[in-house]
């Protein structure tokens, strides 16, 4: 008799495993999550960049460099909408 492995012969799962009974589907406040702790902040990276770019020119604007600080530390927003 051979011996069945896990692996070799095994039929794929046609439904995947019941959800333990504290698991939460994924809600929209998933990809908002997402959004907020990535966006602001790539933004924000963009925003001092092209700020540097423009004082190299001259033109210092503080409200740029201020704009770009702000957009980054709004990516810490994301901590305070609740997980899953």
């Amino acid at each position: 008799m051979a011996e069945r492995s896990g692996r070799a012969g095994a039929e794929p799962a046609a439904r995947s495993a019941p959800a333990p009974a504290g698991a939460r589907p994924r809600t929209w406040r998933t990809p908002l999550r997402l959004v907020l702790r990535f966006g602001p902040p790539i933004l924000g990276i963009v925003v001092i960049g092209s700020a540097i770019v423009a004082s190299i020119g001259g033109e210092i604007s503080h409200a740029r460099f201020a704009l770009g600080i702000i957009l980054i530390a709004l990516g810490f927003s994301a901590r305070l909408v609740p997980g899953r």
